[in-house]
């Protein structure tokens, strides 16, 4: 529908007697006076589009008044004129133009993340600076989003389904466009955030049962698409038999490697599920005590060659340290297969090795590792699958997240003490907090 425009009139050149044109003059001083009288007081500090709206009321009023004046249009002494904006900005507004330039819309995205809490290998004080330095570098290019400024919101949610749920629908209430996360568990998640056809990108969970939803999307592979790299690696080394040991978190990955290798005609000879060494000592379990590894290997080292073992590094050393015990290692019989799900890195590569506190001791006497009791029987036995880093440039990448991590609005502190401290070993001290 198009906009109904008032007309205009402008008054062309008349030539009146002295008397009529004094009259004229009279009662437009009279009309103007009555009508800036009615007009609401100017306010103190004018804008430009606080003029433009001025000026069109002024106009709009002066050209009714003019028509009850003049009332044929049409005749010699007027002139109608259609366009009252253009005539305003013409004319009464020429060195007041408003100002075209937009603001930006703020467009919220909601962060969930894992920062405290039970979950193991959680991201949250690792990543959460890449968040911000994206956010950062869209909102500098112009190009990228014209009018556009993204804004975030985010939650410690500690791995929690219920944490983080309640978190979501305050989020969603609050009119946010996008989530980023959540990590260790997303499948629910992902249906709350379909529910609403809000998108959502997982930078951290492994359940594979969310990429049925059509709203989710993620950053790292569900933990069951490595068994496809792990039947690779044992039919090409002609390992058509081996034993998986698996810590709970990881009984989905395992179930799916066991199904695999009997599809692909693979023996399993073991399938046995241990317990993270950490929960066992606190909730006083059995497998607290030092002999549970002895126990495992002594009934197993008899009826297999191959270990695919899923769980932490530190289970790993244990295992490994155990198995070393027995001598089996000695002449290259025994081989170990570890999946981990963090992204490679150099500096960190004798962490599959050593705990923490064993580096912290070898490299504090002189010598190099390689003089370290057993290193390369122990390094020729184990086998890794690992994510590759994304580029040779992945090393500056990390220290702006960490730079950025330190930043509003997550603060998380760096001591200057672990700046030549493994990544490792600053996340084994920092997931202690709660």
């Amino acid at each position: 529908m198009s906009r109904s425009r008032r007309p205009i009139i402008r008054l062309k050149p008349l030539l009146l007697p002295p008397v009529a044109a004094a009259l004229l003059l009279l009662l437009l001083a009279c009309h103007c006076q009555q009508l800036f009288a009615a007009l609401p007081p100017p306010p103190t500090a004018t804008t430009p589009t606080q003029s433009y709206t001025a000026s069109r009321m002024v106009a709009a009023t002066t050209t009714s008044w003019l028509t009850k004046v003049a009332p044929e249009q049409g005749g010699d002494n007027v002139t109608l004129l259609d366009d009252l904006e253009t005539t305003v900005a013409s004319t009464t507004l020429q060195t007041k133009l408003p100002d075209t330039k937009r603001r930006p819309i703020d467009l919220t995205v909601g962060y969930l993340t894992a920062v405290k809490g039970d979950v193991k290998d959680r991201q949250g004080l690792a990543v959460s600076g890449a968040l911000t330095l994206a956010i950062k570098e869209v909102n500098d290019d112009p190009s990228l989003l014209p009018d556009v400024r993204l804004v975030l919101k985010w939650n410690d949610t500690k791995g929690d389904t219920v944490l983080t749920t309640r978190a979501m629908t305050d989020m969603i209430c609050e009119g946010v466009a996008a989530f980023f996360g959540p990590e260790a568990s997303c499948y629910v998640e992902a249906i709350i955030s379909q529910s609403r056809n809000i998108p959502m990108i997982s930078y951290k969970c492994s359940d594979p049962k969310a990429s049925e939803v059509p709203t989710f999307a993620r950053t790292d592979p569900p933990d069951t698409q490595v068994t496809k790299s792990l039947i690779s690696l044992l039919k090409y080394y002609n390992w058509y038999k081996f034993s998986i040991i698996t810590e709970t978190d990881w009984m989905i990955v395992a179930k799916t490697l066991r199904k695999e290798a009997i599809a692909n005609k693979l023996t399993v000879n073991h399938f046995n599920e241990v317990v993270d060494r950490h929960a066992c000592c606190v909730n006083g379990l059995t497998c607290c005590a030092n002999g549970y590894w002895y126990e495992l290997i002594r009934e197993t080292r008899n009826g297999t060659r191959i270990y695919v073992f899923f769980g932490s590094r530190r289970a790993l050393i244990e295992m490994m340290a155990t198995m070393q015990v027995f001598g089996l290692f000695e002449n290259g019989e025994y081989m170990v297969i570890y999946v981990d799900q963090n992204t490679y890195s150099v500096k960190d590569a004798v962490h599959y090795l050593w705990q923490p506190e064993q580096w912290s001791a070898i490299t504090s006497r002189p010598g190099t590792c390689e003089d370290s009791k057993d290193f390369y029987k122990r390094a020729r036995s184990l086998l890794v699958i690992v994510l590759s880093p994304p580029n040779e440039d992945y090393i500056h990448f990390t220290d702006k997240v960490r730079d950025f991590n330190q930043r509003e609005p997550f603060n998380f502190t760096f001591p200057s003490i672990f700046l030549n401290v493994s990544t490792f070993l600053y996340m084994r001290l920092t997931s202690t907090i709660r």
